[in-house]
């Protein structure tokens, strides 16, 4: 017996982390990440075989190989093994796939979990082994399943549409579409005017002036022209003057979304630069689990940072803060803080970002303990002798409170300074710059920053903290937004996206993504399924696919005559060019007729030598027919020798330069595309891979090309 125990995390920074806590007994390795992902089997290539359960088809990651040879051959060295990976759905599929593994080892396998990485936690997380959860774990295995089966199955839909390299995916194109609703609220606002009206006044007898602003609304040029005439020449009367005190309190601790909004706000991060900080303090020590959406802190942490107020001369509330964690929250969870108080920003060597962060996570957690900001609150009410009745306010910070630690990030600069000392009656006289009314316009809502929209996405219950790091990334990694003064802007492809995708599909709507959300957490507390799941979301999207493959395809009036009459033949192309099918085709019905495009219209391919009373003469209006000739294809008048009349045979395909058809033909022994547009100056021409007619019956008018005559021989 060795006596030793496998103890594996996912990362090695974590891995030599954790190596200074445990003793000689454990060998600490790290999976680096996920060792195994879906594979691109089976139907569709979703990696997934829908009709049996929704199962999903796992494969070894090909750079995994080495690494998973290096874990079973630790794994033979030892007498337990001990999976220690991220304590949530990710790390808990980590964990089961591990498992299943290194089960052939036959080595008994435990799950442990901390939320920091401190000798403490870990002696703590021994302690308290547990078995694997497959709760938790379908869940991760639910999400992972649904977003393959919406970005394998409707991205097809997008590219068939509007081309390549176009994809959907069921969260991120949520997040687009709130981009884009956005966008259109501001197109379709028309402005209003408005006016501010103010008098710059001061106490009679006294030079301290304060500005009073009109109170009514004013929405006209002669309104407040009659306004400002009054006021110019009106005496003015404290009529009222209100003092009160007001507190703001600290906010709570951070959590992920609130840590990535902060970051933006403070430092222009982009989520993924926070979140890539936030992962190097995790596993460094620094700071407790950085994917979380709780706002509890462990009451031995909450009493070490009072210790610290204390130690250091700062004021604290009798009794510990507390902070109410949104319905959803993971309690078990704790906020994103410090790991060791006594480490302040002061005293610890970290890189830019790493330091940057750490300052913020460090302060908002400090100052969530500590005692509410108080100012001194005055209100002005002021009246002419008109009957005009303006308003002034102004706020002094009296107590400090927890803005001793940080500054307040929510609130707007204070320009409410000190008024002066005013009581009821007293009078005042204009001083400059006397009556001013301006005019203004209301503004349409904002477009939306990083910062912003994740906050979007945290009210609407769309995604989870974890997610809106790649949310970001993936909207702006495409061509649906660009960013201008770090605002999104949707592309015109972003908005033909949104709309094609919310006229089928229902995970488009917001409270529907939203709801889906709450079911993932259900089935990781045991209380739903993951067949259910599964089963209520892809019977209703497989219809709505099926509508939205459907409306690719325009309906010219082609009927099946296999299915019935009532059976609709779309049109296809092919590599032999276009071709009608049935809309059942290769799901039971296999009829197809090969067809042309003419005049942006399909027409029925009939026999050669046949006249097609659908393609008219240039000439004479007679019907033609279809003849290969030496150069390739071509329509003939069928009125002929009587009628000279041709026309080329569009091959369906638009010219790239000139935008007229193109047309098959052979120039030299090579198959080529040429533009119609040639008379009109158009040269553009491209290869064409099938062969339009066999070089043996060309005229010799020309000579053989070297090619050609190696291929006579």
């Amino acid at each position: 017996m060795t006596n030793k125990t496998l103890f594996i995390v996912e990362s090695p920074a974590k891995a030599k982390t954790i190596s200074k806590y445990l003793g000689k007994d454990y060998i600490v390795e790290a999976s680096a990440g996920h060792i195994v992902d879906l594979t691109m089997e089976g139907k569709d290539n979703l990696g997934v075989d829908i009709e049996n359960g929704f199962v999903p088809k796992y494969g070894i990651m090909p750079d995994k190989k080495s690494k998973i040879k290096i874990l079973i051959k630790r794994a033979q060295e030892v007498d337990k093994i001990l999976l220690a990976t991220d304590d949530d759905r990710e790390g808990e599929a980590i964990a089961w796939h591990l498992y299943e593994v290194l089960k052939k080892t036959k080595k008994p396998f435990k799950r442990v979990s901390f939320h920091e990485i401190t000798k403490k936690a870990l002696q703590e997380a021994l302690k308290n082994e547990r078995d694997l959860s497959k709760e938790i774990y379908d869940s991760q295995q639910a999400r992972r399943v649904l977003d393959r089966i919406v970005g394998f199955s409707v991205s097809p839909f997008l590219i068939k549409k509007y081309g390549p390299k176009m994809s959907a995916g069921r969260v991120q194109s949520v997040a687009l579409r709130i981009v884009v609703d956005r966008e259109r609220e501001i197109e379709a606002f028309i402005p209003e005017e408005y006016w501010t009206i103010t008098s710059a006044l001061a106490k009679d007898g006294t030079k301290d002036g304060f500005v009073a602003k009109y109170i009514k609304r004013v929405t006209d040029g002669k309104t407040a022209a009659s306004v400002k005439s009054d006021l110019d020449t009106d005496t003015y009367v404290i009529h009222d003057v209100i003092q009160q005190e007001q507190k703001q309190n600290p906010a709570p601790p951070l959590i992920t979304s609130s840590m990535q909004q902060a970051a933006a706000s403070k430092y222009k991060f982009p989520a993924a630069k926070t979140m890539k900080a936030a992962q190097a303090l995790y596993e460094a020590g620094m700071i407790t689990y950085l994917r979380t959406d709780s706002v509890r802190c462990d009451d031995e942490a909450i009493q070490f940072c009072r210790d610290w107020l204390d130690e250091n001369g700062h004021d604290k509330p009798k009794q510990p803060n507390e902070y109410t964690a949104k319905k959803a929250a993971q309690g078990a969870h704790e906020a994103i803080r410090p790991t060791n108080i006594e480490n302040t920003p002061k005293n610890v060597f970290l890189s830019g970002d790493q330091q940057k962060l750490y300052t913020l996570i460090w302060e908002r957690f400090v100052a969530s303990q500590m005692n509410p900001a108080i100012y001194d609150v005055t209100g002005i009410v002021v009246k002419t002798s008109s009957g005009h009745e303006l308003k002034a306010n102004g706020r002094v910070l009296k107590y400090k409170g927890w803005l001793e630690i940080m500054d307040d990030l929510n609130s707007k600069k204070d320009n409410n300074a000190l008024l002066p000392v005013l009581s009821s009656g007293d009078k005042c006289s204009l001083i400059p710059p006397k009556v001013k009314a301006d005019k203004k316009e209301t503004k349409p809502p904002p477009r939306f920053t990083e910062q912003k929209l994740i906050g979007e996405l945290e009210k609407r219950g769309i995604g989870r903290p974890s997610t809106y790091a790649a949310i970001m990334t993936k909207i702006t990694g495409r061509s649906y937004v660009i960013k201008k003064s770090n605002t999104f802007i949707p592309t015109e492809n972003g908005k033909n996206v949104v709309d094609s995708l919310v006229e089928f599909f229902n995970f488009m709507e917001y409270q529907y993504t939203a709801d889906m959300e709450l079911k993932l957490d259900k089935i990781a507390d045991g209380s739903e399924s993951y067949i259910k799941t599964m089963s209520t979301f892809y019977d209703p999207f497989k219809g709505q696919l099926k509508k939205a493959y459907m409306s690719t395809n325009v309906d010219y009036g082609f009927r099946c005559k296999d299915c019935g009459n009532d059976t609709p033949m779309y049109l296809k192309h092919g590599k032999f060019g276009y071709f009608a099918a049935c809309i059942n085709y290769r799901n039971g019905c296999n009829n197809t007729f090969s067809c042309d495009m003419v005049d942006d219209k399909p027409v029925f391919r009939k026999n050669q030598g046949n006249i097609d009373d659908d393609i008219k003469c240039p000439e004479c209006k007679s019907g033609m027919v279809k003849r290969d000739g030496q150069f390739g294809p071509f329509y003939s008048c069928s009125e002929y020798p009587a009628c000279k009349g041709k026309r080329k045979v569009p091959y369906g395909k638009k010219c790239p330069e000139c935008k007229d058809e193109l047309y098959a033909t052979i120039w030299q022994g090579d198959s080529l595309l040429f533009c119609m547009g040639y008379s009109k100056g158009c040269r553009y021409s491209e290869p064409l891979k099938e062969k339009l007619s066999d070089p043996k019956k060309m005229v010799d008018k020309k000579p053989i090309p070297p090619k050609i005559k190696k291929m006579l021989k």
